[in-house]
């Protein structure tokens, strides 16, 4: 009796195992370069101004936007109408009580490009900061032997941070309004 009693319990711990789900996640909305790909946000935005003229604002709008601009910008050409940078956004863990605690920094490269009456940027080649290059790709794979849960958390922060970059950069890039105070 003790025996049969044992393999009932055996085989129904056994089909609650399997009819258990796996939990399912939502892979975040993250743009990926069908090149090359890499995570990649990029865009053309039409605005009025000759190149130098969108340089110019783009170049302000960085050293307004970034505090280490001698570290953040790589290279910059006023003439072919371009601006390279290399920056950074910070990962967050949060904690049972709600607490955000640092996880890491994930580098990036930002690219402006100015032509007539618009420009384009270029945010990709996104590295967790490690002894060596730490590409974030696989952040999205979920049978990557690397990937866990928190991975699209980060995705998210990530993406939170990079739209909001995106946002001040269309606004410095609008040509300002001048006002004439005729009194």
């Amino acid at each position: 009796m003790k025996k049969h009693l044992f393999i009932i319990l055996l085989l129904g711990s056994m089909i609650s195992v399997f009819a258990q789900k796996q939990t399912e996640y939502i892979v975040p909305d993250i743009p990926v370069d069908e090149d090359t790909k890499l995570i990649t946000f990029k865009e053309v935005v039409n605005e009025k101004g000759t190149p130098q003229e969108l340089y110019d604002r783009a170049m302000i709008w960085v050293k307004a936007y970034y505090k280490n601009t001698a570290e953040v910008i790589k290279s910059s050409d006023r003439d072919k109408g371009v601006i390279e940078l290399r920056s950074s956004v910070k990962i967050f863990n949060v904690t049972k009580e709600g607490t955000k605690v640092l996880k890491n920094i994930v580098y990036y490269n930002f690219k402006i490009e100015c032509r007539q009456d618009r420009y384009r940027y270029t945010i990709t080649n996104f590295n967790e900061k490690a002894e060596a290059a730490s590409p974030i790709e696989f952040w999205l794979d979920q049978k990557h032997n690397r990937w866990q849960p928190s991975c699209f958390d980060y995705l998210n922060q990530i993406k939170e941070q990079i739209q909001t970059l995106i946002i001040s950069l269309e606004e410095g890039m609008a040509p300002k309004v001048e006002v004439k105070d005729e009194w």
